[in-house]
């Protein structure tokens, strides 16, 4: 496979996330055809009813938390941004995490009700740097720059 087709193939596996999202909510309702592309969805979340956003009246295939995560994540690794070093990940990457774990804490102590926004927050802020460093990753190395010797 020529670089420009590999970097195409895996830019597109990454969309193919958020459309199957789109697709599992535009279908939810299209029995067989709507369950093949709900059930993906369906092992990676609890799906929770009261952690479920609906949108036009259809329900999303995830809870807010992991539609942040995964669709965050899609976005990013399509655009290849945020490009971020290792050492700016780890720092961004901890504190994200400390948001999130610190968001589910607090949720599900009882110590303050649930809230959609920040579940999403969080999610993003731990899935969009990785995407994006990912995602410049990938092209990097499958972009077909020249690059200097060894």
């Amino acid at each position: 496979m020529r670089a420009p087709a590999a970097l195409l193939a895996a830019k597109a596996s990454f969309a193919c996330i958020a459309l199957g999202f789109a697709l599992a909510m535009l279908l939810h309702d299209a029995g067989p055809l709507g369950l093949a592309f709900d059930l993906p969805f369906r092992l990676l979340c609890h799906r929770l009813p009261e952690r479920v956003l609906s949108l036009g009246g259809a329900p999303m295939p995830l809870c807010s938390r992991c539609a942040g995560l995964w669709l965050g994540l899609s976005a990013s690794v399509v655009l290849g941004r945020p490009a971020l070093g290792l050492g700016a990940l780890r720092v961004v990457f901890a504190l994200a995490m400390a948001f999130l774990l610190g968001e589910v804490a607090l949720q599900d102590l009882g110590l303050r009700p649930l809230s959609h926004a920040t579940r999403v927050l969080s999610g993003l802020l731990v899935s969009v740097p990785f995407g994006g460093t990912l995602g410049a990753l990938i092209e990097r190395e499958l972009g077909g720059a020249p690059r200097p010797p060894a």
